[in-house]
């Protein structure tokens, strides 16, 4: 792990005016002392902290049956919406005068609800824009054209989404048709996005005098290289299957796994070892850089690194973002990124 010197995070000319609102319920509320926001690219809910004075607000605020929060900062004239969602823990302090409420994303309602059901005849862009409606949300989806279901004439077999399915919650199915599809799912503020990954097209650029905190890792077993095998059945075929992917590595020890799936042809064996050698090779070297907050870093975006005077230069995919804004602290931002997935780790 490298570390790099404190930097000075802003120029001395430059003046910065961060606000904070918190609207419940979808009214605003007086008395907010702090917030947190932490943001991820990992197929899970966004989450938030809030507190508030208890005397400003008044408990009647708080004493609802479900409470929907929702988080924006101003800078300095402008304003950015990082998070809505249900609160799922309300915490009073009487002796001190705080309310303290945390909760996640739109994400939740996903994970809440159960389901079993078929889909029949639907494909997975449908499935995930029927979703999103029952929820009322927005959906942000790019068209699939294969049926979710089993399908045999297309030589390949899925497994059939019912109740004898790994599937439990319909975040479960949204994750399971997105593997199927080699796309990516999450939620952002009211909309439901179900899409393929995409390079991200202006990534911030940062040294270590742009950051408050630096810190630069690498992981040396994952940068040895790493070999995934898939062994499937093919139903169609009648016949046992084995595809393998690898990473380049630069030397040191070499790691190897075999994963078992059901039901995968040949080609998609091939593409689950790709991509479970792709996020494990991402982890090998990773970026954690604290610096004042924005309105515009969030994750899935990119990053690239300079002048740090050693081989981490270079481009990332952010994973995470934690903002934090308070009264006494002002408003910061920490950033995790890891290698892009874009990039090509095979050794052909």
């Amino acid at each position: 792990m490298w570390i790099a010197p404190r930097g000075a995070a802003l120029a001395s000319s430059e003046t910065r005016a961060p606000e904070l609102l918190v609207l419940v319920n979808g009214a605003p509320v007086a008395g907010v002392i702090d917030a947190e926001v932490s943001s991820n690219a990992h197929l899970a809910a966004d989450r938030y902290r809030v507190s508030a004075a208890l005397a400003e607000t008044g408990y009647a605020v708080w004493d609802q049956a479900t409470l929907q929060i929702e988080v924006r900062i101003g800078l300095n004239g402008a304003w950015a919406s990082l998070i809505v969602g249900p609160a799922d823990r309300l915490e009073v302090d009487p002796g001190r005068g705080l309310v303290n409420v945390e909760g996640r994303d739109m994400t939740a309602a996903f994970i809440a609800a159960r389901t079993q059901e078929t889909f029949e005849n639907q494909t997975s862009s449908q499935i995930a824009a029927t979703l999103a409606g029952r929820h009322g949300l927005q959906a942000a989806v790019t068209p699939t054209t294969g049926l979710a279901g089993r399908n045999f004439q297309n030589d390949h077999a899925r497994t059939t989404l019912d109740q004898h399915a790994g599937v439990t919650t319909e975040w479960d199915l949204l994750i399971r048709l997105a593997e199927l599809e080699s796309f990516d799912v999450w939620v952002s503020g009211q909309t439901l996005n179900f899409a393929p990954p995409v390079q991200a097209a202006a990534p911030l650029a940062l040294t270590p005098g742009d950051c408050l905190d630096m810190r630069l890792e690498r992981d040396l077993t994952l940068s040895g290289g790493v070999t995934v095998s898939v062994k499937s059945w093919d139903c169609r075929g009648q016949k046992s299957i084995v595809q393998t992917a690898r990473s380049a590595g630069s030397g040191g020890t070499k790691l190897s796994y075999m994963m078992l799936q059901p039901n995968l042809t040949a080609n998609a064996a091939s593409q689950l070892a790709q991509r479970m050698v792709t996020q494990m090779a991402q982890q090998a070297q990773t970026v954690c850089v604290e610096m004042p907050g924005d309105l515009t870093t969030f994750p899935r975006g990119g990053l690239t690194l300079a002048d740090t005077g050693t081989d981490f230069d270079g481009d990332y995919f952010i994973t995470d973002v934690e903002r934090r804004i308070s009264f006494d602290r002002g408003y910061t931002q920490t950033i995790q990124a890891r290698l892009p997935p874009w990039t090509d780790f095979s050794t052909n």
